[in-house]
C-alpha cells in the first residue's frame, strides 16, 4: 500500500468533501470562535525530549490496550474523537483528543463529559459543536489547509494567525499532521516530539474481525466494504474506498518528509516503517529526570538564541551611527 497518491486525486477529493459539508462548516465555525479557547502555538514544541503514542480506532488497539496501559509513563497520549470514552473505560487517560468532524456523533463523547476536565480538545474550527461547547478542558483551534484552498474561508472567521495544517483526509491523519506539521512549504517536526507511535491505524478489518476496536457497526461493515486485498501480515482483510485513500495519503505524507513515524499498529494496510509496539516502548529511556534534562536544556538553548538574536539586533542598529544619512 505504498502506491503515492496524484495531486489530481486529491483536489477531486477536497472538491467533493466542500462540495457536501461547506455550509455547515461554516456555520459550526462563526460558533466555535465565539468559545473561550487558547493559542494553539502553546504546543509548539511542547514534545521536546519526548515520544507521543497515537492511538486511533482500528481494531488493533484492541489488542494493545494493556500494553498501553502497562507502559502509560513512558509517553504523551493522543487519540481521536471516538476513541476518547473507549480509552477512558479501560483507564487509560489521553493527554489530547483530536476532532475534525462536525458530523460525528455526541454519543460518543456525551458519558464522558466530565471526564475531559484535564485533557486537551484539540479542533477543527468546524468541530461538531455538541463536542466543542460542552468540553471541560482547554481547547485548541486550527484550520485544514487543502488543495481547493477552503481555508481562506475560515481564516476570516478566526484570523490569520491560526494554526493551520494539511487536510489529512480522516481524523487518525489529522494526528500526525497537526503534530508534526509538515507541508510544500517547510519540512518541520513542529510539536517537537522525538518519536510519533500509531496504533489503531490499520485502514482496513478483517472478516472475523470488528469494524472499529470494540464495535461493529452494521450494515457500516457491509456497504463499506468496497474491495478485498491481503493486509500487511498476510491476512485478508476489507477496506473501503475513503479508508484506502487515507492510507494512501498517509504514506505520501510520512514518506515524503521522511517524519519519525512509526507504525506499531500490527495489522493493517499502512506501509510505513513498522514495528511491534513493546519492541519501540523497550527504547524509550523511562527515567523521567532525562527528559526534564532534556526539556530544560532546551528552553536554555531557546534563550539563549534569543538573546543572541536580540543582541545582533542591537549591533546592527548601532553601526547606523558610524555615517549620518
Amino acid at each position: 500500500m505504498g502506491v503515492l497518491l496524484s495531486n489530481k486525486e486529491v483536489v477531486s477529493q477536497s472538491e467533493r468533501v466542500y462540495a457536501q459539508f461547506g455550509k455547515k462548516w461554516n456555520d459550526f465555525s462563526h460558533f466555535n470562535f465565539k468559545l473561550d479557547h487558547r493559542n494553539t502555538e502553546e504546543l509548539k514544541n511542547i514534545g521536546i525530549g519526548k515520544v507521543l503514542l497515537m492511538v486511533a480506532m482500528g481494531e488493533s488497539t484492541e489488542a494493545l490496550l494493556p500494553t498501553i496501559k502497562e507502559n502509560r509513563h513512558l509517553f504523551d497520549l493522543v487519540t481521536n474523537d471516538k476513541c476518547f470514552g473507549l480509552l477512558m473505560d479501560n483507564g487509560i487517560t489521553p493527554d489530547y483528543v483530536m476532532l475534525c468532524d462536525a458530523n460525528v456523533p455526541f454519543k460518543f463523547f456525551e458519558p464522558y463529559i466530565e471526564k475531559s476536565k484535564n485533557v486537551k480538545l484539540i479542533s477543527t474550527v468546524y468541530g461538531n459543536i455538541e463536542w466543542t461547547e460542552k468540553w471541560k478542558g482547554d481547547r485548541y483551534f486550527y484550520i485544514n489547509r487543502d488543495s481547493i484552498q477552503s481555508e481562506l474561508e475560515f481564516l476570516k472567521i478566526f484570523g490569520n494567525d491560526t494554526r493551520m495544517i494539511p487536510a489529512g483526509s480522516n481524523v487518525s491523519n489529522a494526528m500526525v499532521t497537526f503534530f508534526n506539521g509538515a507541508d510544500n512549504r517547510v519540512n518541520i517536526n513542529w510539536a517537537g516530539y522525538e518519536r510519533y507511535l500509531l496504533v489503531g491505524f490499520d485502514y482496513s478489518w478483517r472478516p472475523d474481525g470488528n469494524y472499529y476496536a470494540f464495535l461493529d457497526p452494521k450494515p457500516k461493515r457491509h456497504y463499506m466494504n468496497h474491495r478485498t486485498l491481503i493486509d500487511l501480515y498476510g491476512h485478508v482483510a476489507f477496506t473501503s474506498e475513503n479508508l484506502l485513500f487515507s492510507a494512501k495519503w498517509l504514506v505520501s505524507y510520512v514518506t515524503s518528509f521522511k517524519l519519525p513515524v512509526v507504525n506499531c499498529s500490527e495489522r493493517g494496510i499502512l506501509e510505513i516503517k513498522r514495528d511491534t509496539l513493546k519492541n519501540q516502548l523497550s527504547k524509550i529511556n523511562p527515567d523521567p529526570l532525562v527528559r526534564k534534562r532534556v526539556r530544560e536544556l532546551f528552553e536554555n538553548a531557546k534563550k539563549m538564541n534569543e538573546a543572541f538574536n536580540y543582541a545582533n539586533d542591537l549591533f546592527n542598529d548601532s553601526r547606523g551611527a558610524i555615517i549620518w544619512q
